[in-house]
């Protein structure tokens, strides 16, 4: 699964499709979600059936954007997304 845009030399990824033949795979592209699909999706999200929650990896505050910002060149082995909690 591929979440968020190619950038730079990743772009343009090649694709095998002599395994994707062989192997009898399928491959599914997807560039955002409609919105007349938004209810059914918040639906799930007040149902517990998708818990948006599990994929945030920290929660940093203000202070530590820049520090975030600036690994971001560095391999990471952490997992999930990090999220800035802004002040009110």
């Amino acid at each position: 699964m591929q979440v968020g845009l190619l950038l730079g030399e990743a772009a343009a990824p090649p694709i095998p499709m002599d395994l994707v033949i062989a192997r009898e795979l399928e491959i599914y592209g997807s560039h955002g979600m409609a919105a007349r699909d938004y209810p059914a999706m918040m639906t799930m999200v007040a149902d517990g059936a998708l818990r948006p929650g599990s994929a945030i990896g920290q929660v940093i505050g203000l202070e530590g954007i820049g520090r975030v910002l600036a690994a971001m060149d560095q391999p990471d082995s952490a997992t999930g997304m990090t999220v800035a909690k802004l002040p009110l």
